[in-house]
């Protein structure tokens, strides 16, 4: 099929079932549905973009009340039990608590991470093929310091890939601005495929950067903050009292090993979240096989990426 425009309303391209980019039709079919191409220009452009609350695709009141389990998570748990909050602030790769371990702990957080808008945006940057990395609340209380510039691609070596083998959808809970702690973002930085040095820090938490490459995020609650595993970012530092929270859902290629374990969550979560959820958690991994060897099946589930990024 060849490409040609059409008018509907205004003048777009028919997507056709293109063999050099299988994959990315259907997910470019998708984005255009959910309105999320100037989103999809922004990524390509900058390597991040905010998604506004208004096209998350949930329900009104979704992020409020992820903010509340959140709040009553912090109230209940011991903040001991998690590994990382046994160390200072200053050990930790990042500052603040986090809560971990999220997807068994309410059907919300499922929600979070199945809806559209954020299976669509993970699938255009790390393929269709993709499983979930990592689904971590970020909570910070009061003044806090800034977590350093990084970026996703941990133990990948520098030079990055150019595209993408990891991505961030993060669904933003309370109001971000720079003196709340914001994230701040360098433009363009996804293009130069690899990891800042120690030296690439701002001034304004004692590095050498110059503090306008930074671009602080402004983002309302219910807000998706997307980019890839590629794009420098690092947090202001939070000067306002309250809380500041956001839930990081993160995405690797199918040949990324995930950070979180999933194998111990209960048939309630595979239940609620359907087969495409036991996927996205390794249920049909091919990799980690015994003496019977992996199932052709499984194997077949990512056949598609051999061909193109997109698969």
């Amino acid at each position: 099929m060849t490409a040609h425009a059409r008018l509907e309303g205004k003048r777009t391209m028919e997507i056709g079932d293109w063999k050099s980019v299988a994959g990315m039709a259907e997910t470019y079919r998708k984005a255009r549905a959910l309105g999320l191409e100037a989103n999809i220009a922004e990524i390509e452009a900058f390597g991040f973009t905010i998604i506004p609350p208004e096209k998350n695709g949930a329900p009104k009141d979704f992020a409020a009340r992820m903010f509340e389990k959140i709040l009553d998570i912090a109230k209940n748990e011991d903040e001991l039990a998690v590994e990382l909050n046994k160390h200072t602030d200053a050990e930790k790769p990042a500052y603040g608590r986090q809560i971990f371990h999220l997807l068994e702990r309410d059907p919300i957080f499922i929600d979070a991470m199945m809806n559209p808008v954020v299976q669509t945006m993970a699938q255009y940057l790390t393929g269709q093929s993709c499983r979930l990395f990592s689904m971590a609340a970020f909570y910070k209380d009061g003044p806090a310091r800034s977590t350093p510039m990084h970026c996703d691609c941990v133990g990948v070596p520098s030079p990055l890939p150019v595209y993408s083998t990891m991505c961030n959808v993060s669904w933003i809970l309370t109001p971000y601005r720079e003196e709340t702690g914001t994230l701040g973002m360098v433009p363009g930085s996804h293009r130069l495929c690899r990891h800042p040095t120690q030296f690439e820090q701002p001034k304004f938490m004692g590095g050498q950067m110059d503090d306008d490459l930074v671009a602080p995020i402004r983002a309302e609650p219910g807000s998706l903050a997307v980019f890839m595993g590629n794009t420098w970012h690092c947090t202001y530092p939070k000067t306002t009292e309250g809380v500041r929270s956001h839930i990081v859902t993160a995405f690797g290629r199918n040949f990324v090993a995930a950070a979180e374990d999933f194998s111990d969550m209960p048939d309630s979560v595979l239940a609620h979240g359907g087969p495409e959820l036991a996927r996205l958690l390794g249920r049909r991994n091919w990799q980690g096989y015994g003496r019977a060897g992996p199932k052709l099946e499984d194997i077949g589930l990512v056949r598609a990426a051999y061909q193109t990024q997109y698969g």
